[in-house]
Order: structure tokens, then sequence, then C-alpha cells
């Protein structure tokens, strides 16, 4: 009795927490899946029935694909930048002990301090053609005509990697300590020197970390809504603004419910994919 008692403690401790997921997180969701196969009439609004024409809809339709495959290159772009960018700065913050390492890890987390709604404010003035960087290289003479950089993916690109950098950072920070110290040094004492060393020991023990952050850096950019809107407008069709349209500007809440769920699948699917990655990787 003792040791069944042992057995469900974890469980009353998880209870709380299962509660509040599943009445603040599985209910609203369950919620939005039975409206996704609803009808929407304009003038009549939500009908009542079962049909998977919005779903087909979004799938058959060249545009709405289109959408979901700039969102995807989208993601992708933005989490190959955070990876190149993110490798060197978790290195140095992974070989920094003490003040310096303190120092390095608040200048990483202090933008996660600032709402992204401000940071997405600063990146717009700075963006601008009369922004900080066009007026600067105007004045170096590094151009004669400012550069496109608002209303387009590039800029869209740009602050996304401002915003979601971090959650790079951070994880291959873990992945990287995790390393243990005496691999370097047996690589050193049998001839192995830099490129090698990365190559053989660095990379491959911090895939656990590149896969982690590939996938928060992914999601993050598959679902972000407030950059895009104030970056790009109208210009720049992403699958967050295509479900905020449908829902709150056309009030077709079925077919946004549609479009939300489909962005859910597909990140599902990366999270599974990755997961099985990670496993192997550690089973091999």
């Amino acid at each position: 009795m003792r040791e069944r008692g042992e057995a469900l403690k974890p469980w009353f401790l998880l209870g709380p927490n299962l509660v509040l997921i599943g009445l603040l997180m599985l209910g609203p969701l369950l919620l939005l899946a039975r409206i996704s196969f609803d009808a929407y009439e304009a003038g009549s609004g939500i009908i009542d029935t079962w049909q998977i024409s919005n779903y087909t809809k979004f799938l058959f339709d060249p545009f709405y694909r289109e959408v979901l495959w700039g969102t995807l290159l989208l993601g992708a772009e933005v989490t190959a930048l955070c990876l190149v960018l993110g490798f060197p700065l978790a290195y140095a913050l992974s070989r920094s002990r003490g003040l310096k390492r303190s120092l390095l890890y608040f200048c990483i987390l202090m933008p996660l301090l600032t709402s992204t709604v401000v940071r997405t404010f600063g990146w717009m003035i700075l963006l601008g053609n009369n922004g900080f960087i066009n007026r600067t290289l105007m004045a170096l003479h590094a151009i004669n005509r400012p550069l496109r950089l608002m209303y387009n993916t590039t800029g869209v690109i740009i602050a996304l990697v401002e915003v979601l950098l971090p959650f790079m950072v951070l994880a291959l920070d873990t992945a990287l300590l995790n390393i243990n110290p005496s691999l370097y040094e047996a690589a050193r004492n049998l001839g192995a020197r830099g490129t090698r060393i990365f190559l053989r020991i660095t990379l491959p023990l911090s895939l656990p970390g590149i896969i982690s952050g590939c996938v928060l850096v992914f999601t993050g950019a598959l679902s972000a809504f407030v950059t895009p809107t104030l970056i790009a407008g109208a210009r720049v069709k992403v699958m967050s603004t295509i479900i905020y349209q449908q829902a709150m500007a056309l009030l077709d809440w079925p077919f946004g419910a549609a479009v939300a769920f489909i962005m859910l699948a597909v990140i599902l699917i990366l999270m599974v994919a990755s997961l099985t990655l990670t496993e192997r990787r550690r089973t091999a």
C-alpha cells in the first residue's frame, strides 16, 4: 500500500497543473476544433454543421498554399540566420566563467525583458527609409538611395531574428555545457586542432541543442503575429495574419479555426520529427 502511495505521489503533484492545462488550453482547443467543422455565411454567421470544406478550401486554394509555403520559407530563413549568428555567441557563453558569463547571460536575456511590440516599434524606426540604418549608410556614401527594409520580407526576417535569437542561444548553450571538457583535451593530445575538433566533437555533440533551438525558433517564426503585422503590414501574408483576418476582420471563425489547426498540425509534425531525430541520436 505504501509503495502504491509512493507511485501515485507524482500524479498528485502534477494534478493541479494538469487540471489547469486541461481547462485553459485543452478545453479551448477542443472548442476551436469543433468550430473548424462549422460553416459560415455572411449575414447569418456561424452555421452549426459538420463539414471539412474549411480544410479543403485552404489545401486546394493556390493562394493559401502559397501563404503556407511562404510562412515555412520565412521560418526556415529566420532559423538558419539564428543558428549562424547564435552558435558563436553560445560557444563564447559556454566557455565563459564567473562575471564574464554573468554579463553575457544578462545581455542575452535582456531583450526578453522588453515587450515584443516595443522592440518591433524600435525596428520600424531603424528600418524606415529615413531610419538610422539608411541614414547612416547614406552618410557613409555606402548607398545612393534608401534600402527597402520596411513592408517586405527582409524587414520581417531582420526583426524576427532579433526577437528569437535568445532562444537559439540558450538552447545551444545548454548543449555545449554538457560536452565533457576532457574530450577536447584528448583530441588536442592526439593532434587535432581548431576546425577538426569543431567538426568531430563540438558540432556532433551539440546536435540536440541545435535541434531544440531550431524547433523553438522555427515554431516561433511560424506563429509570430505582431512583428510581421507591424513591419510588413498587409504586403506580406503569413499564416498568423490570415488567421487574424479571417477570425477578426471577416468574422469567419470556422475557416480561421481550420487555418489555425493546419498550422498547429505543421508545428506538431516538426516537433515529433525533431524529438525522433534527437532520440535516435542519443541511442546511436
